[in-house]
């Protein structure tokens, strides 16, 4: 019990560290009626709000995964190294060392080779499913959906089972007006049973004199301890392509796990539900690298700064509609307009040059539709360079957390 405290303690910590939403009340802070930034006219095409249409089509199944042997190995080895003295946990709790009858092994195999066949059946369309889920949350793009592109690829006459080939993909997107074509594959599905009953034994004696030292001890030993039982590994390949061009623009292989418990057999809703599961953890370390593609981006159209001139707060013009979510990280960028001058023809030409405030607004409770209040964090210097018109952009989001990449 104590060991399960720990981890909770631990757990809690950690995110109430990470998830801290400021809070303000913009009214308390008087108007700023400061200068406004007033961007060259060759720099206001950075302005534009892109959010590209997007299609996530034809994920494919590459995965070899034989749920019945590997299930099967699992029950008989446990059985067999129980039987002659062995030190190994038995799959069932409580039931170490149980041998299957042959009937029982038979209708076990007959079962699961149904359940491979279902896996492979919908594996695809819900890796697809998790993908288009997470952009659509995450904003900067349009997402057509599956029935979107079901009506073109019926109209167009394209089958859906021969959409592997990406000049297929490419030439379907340039029929659904898309941008972007994302697709990718399962690439493996790996199910085993881990025990960590030695792992348990040797972190749960405690008695270093150390409350935090034992603390620790007792969380990695919780930690270990939530992870016994039946272990789901998903690998997804993801790549975006170009539709004007066919590029791949971008190709990103992940790993997601997830844990299904200490159930004995498996059975197809438990299992699909873990492999989803798992999917769903992997698809959210490309994240970080889709929001570099899909950028959200707005301006300030209000500043409030406090009498004594030490806080500023930003209201800026998107908000929940376009993925911004309390706790939102923001760039701030001020521009200036150049005249080049080749130095081979000696013609002259204007360009925009763009630089990056260094300061950082966090998005605060006070967040509507398409409106968020901000606060503006920085050097007393640079908070004063910050000014309404001014473009700002949201950082590149994370993926993962820690407890999520160890499966919870």
């Amino acid at each position: 019990m104590f060991k399960r405290f720990a981890l909770l303690f631990l757990a809690s910590f950690f995110l109430a560290a990470c998830a801290a939403v400021p809070k303000i009340d913009p009214t308390a802070y008087p108007i700023d009626k400061g200068p406004k930034e007033s961007p060259p006219k060759v720099c206001k095409s950075a302005y534009e709000a892109i959010s590209p249409k997007v299609a996530v089509v034809n994920f494919t199944n590459n995965s070899t995964f034989d749920y019945a042997n590997v299930v099967q190995s699992h029950v008989q080895g446990s059985g067999q190294r129980t039987a002659v003295g062995g030190a190994a946990v038995g799959v069932v709790p409580g039931a170490a060392g149980v041998v299957w009858g042959s009937k029982e092994k038979h209708q076990f195999q007959r079962d699961s080779e149904t359940t491979q066949r279902q896996v492979n059946a919908k594996l695809s369309e819900s890796v697809e499913d998790g993908v288009m889920n997470e952009i659509v949350n995450m904003g900067g793009a349009k997402v057509f959906t599956r029935k979107e592109m079901e009506k073109i690829t019926s109209e167009q006459k394209f089958q859906r089972s021969g959409l592997v080939d990406e000049s297929t993909l490419v030439r379907l997107g340039k029929f659904a007006g898309v941008k972007y074509i994302i697709t990718g594959s399962v690439n493996n599905i790996d199910l085993t049973y881990k025990s960590y009953e030695s792992a348990r034994q040797g972190l749960g004696k405690g008695g270093s004199g150390s409350w935090g030292v034992d603390l620790l001890g007792s969380a990695m030993a919780a930690g270990l301890e939530a992870q016994e039982g039946w272990n789901i590994g998903t690998e997804i390949t993801l790549r975006i392509l170009d539709v004007e061009t066919g590029e791949v623009l971008l190709s990103d292989k992940v790993i997601g796990k997830a844990n299904i418990g200490k159930i004995p057999y498996p059975n197809y809703d438990a299992l699909v539900g873990g492999i989803k599961k798992a999917a769903s953890k992997g698809i959210e370390n490309t994240i970080p690298k889709l929001s570099k593609w899909f950028t959200v981006k707005g301006y300030i159209n209000q500043l409030r700064t406090s009498p004594d001139g030490k806080e500023r707060v930003a209201r800026i013009n998107i908000g929940e509609k376009l993925g911004i979510k309390p706790g939102s990280k923001l760039v701030v960028y001020t521009f200036e307009e150049l005249e080049d001058e080749d130095p081979v023809t000696g013609i002259k030409k204007s360009s925009c040059n763009i630089f990056k405030l260094p300061v950082e607004l966090t998005v605060t409770d006070q967040i509507q539709a398409e409106s968020a209040w901000t606060t503006v964090e920085g050097k007393p210097q640079d908070l004063k360079r910050v000014k309404v018109g001014q473009l700002v952009e949201r950082q590149p989001l994370g993926g993962q957390g820690f407890m999520k990449k160890m499966g919870y």
